[in-house]
């Protein structure tokens, strides 16, 4: 296999059963399988394409490319944890150097753990809500089967304190996912932007609630799509 091009922040194979052995440890949302993780090989520095910061305090999700041809999986962690990662940088001779700006969190092998806190006041009804709202179908597309709609926040409850159906938007699990990776992202004024020629969005804007007091946000939304976009420029 041959070497993923890549500069930035970076997992050795060693910082990445770390991190997920941290991850299934601490019991947070996102893990990668331990099989797949022991098959990788040895010698290749795997990118992270993608770092969001908004899902719980302190918490760090990463989307990491493990081959050339573009395999992606995430994987949370602490912020303390991925301060901790090496970056990438090449030399003069093209040869890629790793560089520990912070140290090795483990540096005689040993492990750390740590708690994950979820401070955040959750209102138990925003799924209802947000479902309701969007009568039971997707923003994106036409899905309106209840199990497969997620009420997905716009902008991170635990940064805003706002747990309100305009800071929630109904997708299916599909478009869930590319929203959260910033695959997709929707403008201040619902402009549907897709990054992706794998995913299909049919509509250009989203699909608005019928009442309009349910409307999103264009605050929340403004806030999310300028994270979302300089995530992009990075």
């Amino acid at each position: 296999m041959h070497q993923i091009d890549c500069t930035g922040k970076v997992f050795t194979k060693k910082d990445l059963i770390h991190a997920n052995n941290a991850a299934i440890r601490e019991k947070r949302n996102r893990q990668l399988r331990e099989d797949f993780l022991e098959g990788l090989p040895e010698d290749i520095n795997f990118p992270i394409c993608l770092a969001l910061d908004w899902h719980n305090k302190g918490e760090i999700r990463v989307q990491i490319i493990f081959d050339a041809k573009g395999t992606t999986g995430f994987l949370d962690m602490s912020k303390k944890r991925y301060d901790y990662l090496p970056i990438a940088t090449k030399n003069d001779e093209g040869q890629v150097i790793l560089e520990y700006l912070n140290g090795k969190p483990y540096p005689d092998d040993r492990e750390y753990t740590e708690e994950v806190v979820r401070k955040v006041v959750r209102d138990k009804n925003f799924r209802r809500k947000v479902l309701s709202a969007y009568e039971n179908q997707c923003a994106m597309c036409e899905i309106y089967d209840f199990s497969s709609l997620v009420a997905a926040h716009i902008y991170p409850a635990h940064l805003c304190g706002d747990d309100s159906v305009n800071n929630g938007i109904c997708l299916c699990s599909t478009h869930d996912t590319a929203y959260e990776s910033g695959i997709i992202c929707i403008s201040p004024i619902g402009e549907i932007i897709n990054h992706s020629g794998s995913i299909k969005v049919l509509n250009t804007t989203i699909r608005f609630p019928k009442n309009k007091k349910d409307y999103p946000s264009p605050e929340r939304l403004r806030q999310r799509f300028d994270i979302s976009m300089s995530k992009r420029q990075d």
